[in-house]
């Protein structure tokens, strides 16, 4: 993997108080174009065309640009709803850029109440890159079970410290052999079958953009925006289907998801 395609955490979860520390920079001296939007919901309009843009990916055949996942065995594992976690930080460009196709493929299965709008930190490579963030949103679904961990704000500030169980998987598996390095985010896991350490899309292909802008890249099939994210999306809908004891057929049974299975790791 690609170093350049995740962030560490300052401080291991093991340690007990997650601590992320301040980084000491202040959204009051932040460009007015960084700080629009920031930390405020996401209107019920661009869920929906989130959720569009999700549902249209299916069709889409293009195979994935980078599959980044390896295989595991072990961990919180549900028999029939796949447990996906996801841990990251809201100052994280790498982060800010696997949110878009996560959230794409959640809303195959499921809806999510409370997204924020999010920048990445002003002063990092990709300064700013347009995001989500978890941190405040809660994931409605039959058939996944999602929690999402933001760890820290865009400024470094502490937000959340994952529970006991999510830090024994963060320091088990986001570490060699499965992953890497070690404490790398963002980190996903995908019920004891995968687990991505760092970011499949670049976030340089995201920067200087607008919410607004890539919404509008992921309806453009020629896009760069599109070809990248669409495919990674399958790829996890993909995954997310392997972990199911009754896949939705219309999903799992899909031509861009059935092409993105082929790209999965081999156990």
């Amino acid at each position: 993997m690609n170093a350049l395609m995740m962030r560490r955490l300052p401080a291991r979860f093991g340690l007990g108080v997650f601590g992320v520390a301040f980084l000491g920079w202040a959204l009051a001296v932040m460009p007015a174009r960084a700080t629009t939007h920031v930390g405020t919901l996401v209107p019920p309009a661009v869920m929906s065309q989130l959720s569009a843009i999700s549902h249209q990916g299916l069709l889409v055949t293009l195979p994935p640009n980078n599959v980044l996942m390896s295989t595991i065995a072990g961990g919180l594992v549900h028999p029939n709803h796949p447990a996906i976690v996801y841990v990251g930080a809201d100052y994280c460009p790498y982060c800010a850029a696997l949110r878009w196709p996560l959230i794409l493929a959640l809303l195959r299965f499921g809806s999510l109440h409370g997204l924020e709008f999010m920048r990445s930190s002003a002063t990092d490579v990709f300064a700013d890159t347009a995001t989500f963030s978890f941190y405040h949103a809660r994931y409605l679904s039959s058939v996944i079970n999602f929690r999402g961990y933001e760890t820290a704000s865009r400024t470094g500030q502490p937000l959340v410290t994952p529970p006991h169980a999510v830090r024994s998987l963060f320091n088990t598996y986001d570490a060699p052999p499965f992953a890497v390095d070690a404490g790398a985010i963002p980190f996903l896991y995908l019920n004891g079958l995968y687990i991505i350490s760092g970011s499949p899309v670049y976030p340089e292909i995201l920067h200087g953009d607008s919410w607004s802008g890539i919404l509008a890249a992921l309806r453009q099939p020629t896009n760069p925006i599109f070809r990248k994210m669409i495919p990674e999306a399958n790829l996890l809908t993909a995954a997310f289907c392997q972990g199911m004891a009754h896949p939705p057929r219309m999903v799992c049974a899909s031509p861009g998801v059935s092409i993105a299975r082929h790209f999965l790791p081999k156990p």
